[in-house]
């Protein structure tokens, strides 16, 4: 007998976690499911013992989690292989040999010893909660009870990689005005440091009024001599600092993710850039699941859980609610108000023709087009308007410079 922690979420929508003695996971799996639970997340709880300096390494490693591009190989490579028909425990040797990550290596090490314990495959994935969410696991389970695991594991490595496309081209539009922001930034401290030290003594040595004639001539002079003093800067690095500390642990919480994602859900320019892409990742990812099994109201908290925006989350789990108590799909997402018209639209059509599917399938096909057109036209925008504010401050330096230079030199002449 081993003893299992889960997750469950009941007919209104209220989740409610508890541990439970069975001899695998299936069986409570399924008595949760003959008292009317949906079963979100289960996992078995390991005993504590003593481990070995190499893999309490390993487990350090693992509680960092993997990045993206590190979870698109595994998937792509087990794909692979297992289409190929190699056994799974060979191919995670293999792939343990050959990796050059020391995070895949420690996965694939410990994923190797569950699968010699006897654990089915989704519940040793089911181990490593922050690399592997519920979608990826309930997958992974789903293949493995219809004897289809190859196949769902290629459906999840498009998935992954279209994830990953997506999040590139978001992460080239933001990346431009970022680093013209930090040149800015950079730029303008190596002006105040060095180029206006050389002009003060000139301004202070002769009888011009600069704070009233000149008030961007003062500021510059003041704002020089603030980022001369190693005082001063020590004491806006340390607020700086604080104040990201801060912020990062403002948006740990579930009240400061929701207002950064809703903020970037409205922000000018960019609102569409990160609809588009929230609605391309629901409509793969849901109908990833709805093509491998899952039934709807599952398939819904399973995306929902797994869209990475605070935003969408609490709307998809608020349409669980509702089509759970008889509504159709397609009304309760248009009364949502997040999701673009043509996917209400399509999974309307799909509902009538019983294909929601592959319905889903082309919402995401031509909405991740839509996020690669919106890249370039947001590039196209932000390059000439980021050209503008680097001369504007270069501007500032200059009038800054030139008014009182021009005017000493009018007065020698006179």
């Amino acid at each position: 007998m081993a003893r299992f922690r889960y997750r469950t979420r009941d007919s209104v929508g209220k989740q409610a976690t508890g541990e439970a003695n069975a001899k695998d996971s299936d069986s409570i799996v399924k008595e949760l499911q003959a008292r009317g639970f949906s079963v979100l997340e289960i996992s078995e709880i390991e005993e504590k013992t003593t481990a070995p300096l190499a893999s309490l390494g390993n487990k350090v490693r693992l509680t960092l989690g993997m990045s993206n591009k590190d979870l698109m190989v595994f998937t792509r490579q087990l794909a692979t292989t297992l289409n190929a028909g190699v056994p799974l425990l060979r191919i995670l040797a293999v792939m343990r040999r050959r990796s050059r990550s020391k995070v895949l290596v420690a996965l694939l090490e410990a994923l190797s010893a569950d699968l010699q314990k006897g654990l089915r495959f989704s519940d040793a994935l089911a181990q490593h909660k922050r690399i592997f969410n519920d979608t990826y696991v309930n997958m992974a389970r789903v293949g493995e009870a219809s004897g289809n695991l190859p196949e769902i594991m290629t459906r999840l490595a498009i998935m992954i990689e279209k994830e990953v496309a997506i999040q590139r081209k978001v992460k080239s539009a933001a990346s431009y005005p970022i680093f013209v922001c930090l040149f800015t930034m950079a730029l303008t401290y190596a002006l105040l440091v060095f180029l206006m030290p050389m002009f003060t003594p000139i301004f202070q040595g002769v009888n011009l009024d600069i704070p009233r004639d000149y008030p961007l001539t003062d500021f510059l002079m003041k704002a020089s001599n603030l980022a001369k003093d190693p005082a001063s800067m020590s004491i806006l690095a340390g607020l700086v600092f604080f104040g990201y500390l801060m912020l990062r642990a403002a948006l740990r919480t579930q009240t400061g993710a929701y207002t950064r994602d809703l903020m970037l859900f409205n922000a000018p320019m960019f609102s569409k850039l990160v609809q588009e892409s929230a609605a391309a990742r629901f409509s793969r990812t849901f109908g990833l699941l709805l093509q491998s099994g899952v039934p709807l109201l599952q398939a819904l908290n399973l995306v929902g859980n797994a869209s990475g925006n605070q935003v969408i989350t609490r709307c998809v789990e608020k349409v669980a609610r509702e089509v759970s108590e008889g509504g159709k799909l397609s009304e309760r997402l248009e009364q949502a108000q997040v999701f673009p018209d043509l996917m209400i639209q399509m999974a309307s059509i799909g509902e009538e023709a019983g294909s929601l599917p592959d319905m889903f399938d082309h919402v995401a096909l031509y909405y991740e087009e839509e996020v690669n057109a919106t890249v370039s036209s947001i590039t196209a925008v932000l390059e000439p308007a980021m050209m503008v504010m680097v001369g504007g401050l270069v501007c500032v330096f200059v009038l800054g410079l030139l008014l009182p230079i021009l005017s000493l030199s009018t007065r020698i002449g006179g």
